[in-house]
């Protein structure tokens, strides 16, 4: 996995994407809210891998800024989104100068080919006290994800590696990021009557904690040794 082998599959998903989106729209929502338990409405937010922005404009961002390594997915956004400022920009480069209370990456981190030094150039986007916000699939549910791409029922991944919970840790720890909170959720990613009130009720909040599909990581900047 390299960064342009990343940008040539976003590239080409770039006109189908919002598509995609549109049919895991209850996936997609439940994203949405568990970004919005963190990031309050009217915060400064910079989304890395923003594609095509609908998840920052959820936020209603004082100022928002989303960063994407695909042209064509900053277009899109650009068009969609006029209030909000969208640039194309490798994560592997030099980091904004500019400093956030909040950082978010949704489904980023699987695709990073250096998660360590990923992990770094978001810390160096973050303000002093700001929170990164990364969000990732759940491991445990790859083989199910993998048959529904090869039968087209969800959006092509292109190339990536699945991170599990201690391998982003380890990560986070390394380039000076402590863990605030680790969680997941959505037992059932689609709005099936009767099944999808596992997502919701109070007796399966075990199971969704340990096989939910949104896996959720809060970081904060770790003291100075």
């Amino acid at each position: 996995m390299s960064g342009g082998s990343v940008r040539r599959h976003f590239d080409m998903i770039a006109p189908g994407y919002d598509r995609w989106k549109s049919k895991a729209r209850y996936y997609y929502d439940a994203i949405k809210a568990s970004v919005a338990e963190v990031v309050p409405k009217g915060s400064r937010v910079l989304e890395v891998g923003c594609g095509t922005g609908d998840i920052l404009a959820s936020l209603r961002p004082s100022d928002g800024v989303g960063i994407d390594i695909s042209e064509p997915m900053v277009e899109a956004a650009t068009q969609k989104h006029p209030g909000l400022r969208f640039r194309v920009q490798d994560l592997m480069d030099e980091p904004p100068e500019e400093r956030y209370p909040f950082v978010i990456a949704i489904d980023v981190v699987e695709h990073l080919p250096d998660l360590a030094r990923g992990l770094a150039a978001m810390r160096a986007m973050l303000s002093e006290d700001g929170l990164l916000v990364a969000i990732t699939a759940n491991p445990a549910w790859a083989p199910v994800l993998e048959i529904a791409e090869r039968l087209r029922l969800k959006m092509p991944e292109g190339e990536h590696t699945w991170r599990s919970r201690e391998a982003i840790l380890d990560a986070a720890a390394r380039c000076g990021l402590r863990e605030v909170s680790f969680t997941r959720s959505l037992l059932v990613p689609k709005a099936i009557p009767g099944v999808k009130a596992l997502n919701a009720v109070a007796w399966a909040r075990p199971l969704r904690e340990r096989f939910g599909l949104i896996q959720r990581a809060v970081f904060e900047r770790a003291p100075a040794a």
